[in-house]
């Protein structure tokens, strides 16, 4: 029930955040700003996962509902695939497959980012 409460509480974080974001920034090609959250959202859950458990003491209860809870409500693969559909189908081929290799790529790397940030920043165990 605690993982529950955990994960319903930081979805209103994040889906809050992204709508505030959406809010801010406004861009004719609304589409850059899903890829720039999703981007985002994947180096936060890779730091989430790898480095807050690693230097605070907080539950797994915890780290579930930020990584499943804030950064899941924040990013949205359904909209992503929304807009590049629309993109794909539509007068704008080019920019729809450029749209999802950029956000695949940028998110692989920023993925990555995150691991290798908080594998750097993880404090190391002596045995």
């Amino acid at each position: 029930m605690k993982k529950i409460l955990a994960i319903a509480s930081f979805s209103v974080l994040g889906g809050g955040l992204r709508e505030l974001l959406s809010l801010v920034v406004t861009w004719p090609q609304h589409f850059w700003i899903t890829a720039i959250i999703n981007v985002t959202g994947a180096f936060l859950l890779s730091l989430v996962t790898g480095l807050l458990p690693a230097r605070l003491p907080v539950s797994e209860n915890v780290v579930t509902g930020m990584s499943v809870g804030l950064v899941g409500s924040f990013t949205t693969f359904s909209t992503f695939t929304n807009e590049a559909l629309q993109l794909l189908r539509g007068e704008h081929s080019v920019l729809g497959v450029l749209y999802v290799v950029t956000s695949l790529g940028l998110g692989l790397l920023a993925g990555l980012a995150g691991n290798l940030l908080s594998e750097r920043w993880s404090p190391v165990e002596v045995d």
